[in-house]
């Protein structure tokens, strides 16, 4: 984070082979794959073989670098639809988001396959700046229809900040305040089943009992925690160690485009201080 070199001597130049830019800050460069099958080529995922499991070590705490070493395998890289890396100026990986597109309960769906941040960058707001490139082509495509994005997790931080992006309070699901409709349980459900958990899920609150199998603790030595406390304890009373729920949160397209514009006008010299653009930090 010292440098204002958009492309350090030091960034390995396979990395930009097939991958978009995304604006993350001073000092970091941030990549986009979509199409990841076609437009990863070999050595960038040979980079991050050799660099991303110490990291995300970091951020999942009771991981294995093996277990990163598998999801970075040609047969599971292959499956994702976006990925986003982001960078420091020797070419580490200090933040990530990757997706999948699906059809789950018959509605289009975007599927949070997986994020970290290293824990030094962690409270930058990275991990939202980089969802928000994903997310936004992925809504554009669903238009007119909402777009659902859905993800598995045990993570209250995660909760908070997902159920907070649609701009609504009735958007996501399960909440501690209310029941789990049709719908929802049945995007929910084929989500498990892809996962093959389906027989884990309990469709009414929408837990998947060891759901992280795969590792002996689960994902974290300790389980994060979120600004909201309320949120925190319900995870605790709803969730083991192992423990995980599918999060389901509804995206209108024409509600996200006029917050964008809103975030765009309050990053504007000059209208930052305009009624206009206080009353729209109120409203967001």
């Amino acid at each position: 984070m010292t440098t204002t070199d958009p492309m350090p001597s030091r960034f390995p130049p396979e990395l930009l082979d097939g991958a978009e830019k995304v604006s993350v800050g001073h000092g970091l460069t941030g990549l986009l794959w979509t199409s990841v099958r076609t437009r990863l080529p070999g050595p960038a995922r040979q980079h991050l073989r050799d660099t991303f499991p110490a990291v995300a070590v970091q951020a999942f705490t009771a991981t294995t670098e093996r277990y990163w070493l598998n999801w970075l395998s040609d047969e599971n890289l292959d499956r994702l639809s976006g990925l986003v890396v982001v960078l420091d100026s020797a070419g580490l990986p200090v933040a990530w988001v990757a997706s999948n597109d699906r059809r789950f309960g018959g509605r289009r769906c975007f599927y949070a396959n997986s994020a970290g941040v290293r824990p030094d960058y962690q409270g930058a707001g990275l991990s939202s700046a980089i969802w928000r490139a994903l997310l936004r082509s992925a809504i554009a495509k669903a238009a007119p229809r909402s777009l659902y994005a859905v993800m598995r997790t045990g993570n209250p931080l995660v909760y908070g900040a997902w159920s907070s992006a649609a701009g609504r309070t009735d958007a996501a699901w399960p909440a501690p305040d209310r029941g789990v409709p049709k719908h929802v349980q049945r995007i929910a459900a084929d989500a498990a089943t892809e996962l093959g958990q389906v027989d884990r899920l309990d469709r009414e609150t929408l837990v998947i009992s060891d759901a992280y199998d795969d590792t002996e603790t689960g994902l974290w030595t300790r389980r994060p925690t979120s600004d909201r406390t309320d949120v925190d304890e319900w995870f605790a009373g709803l969730l083991g160690p192992r423990d995980a729920i599918v999060l389901v949160v509804a995206f209108n397209p024409a509600r996200i485009l006029v917050d964008e514009v809103r975030r765009a006008v309050r990053r504007t010299p000059g209208l930052r201080g305009s009624p206009s653009s206080r009353s729209s930090r109120a409203r967001s």
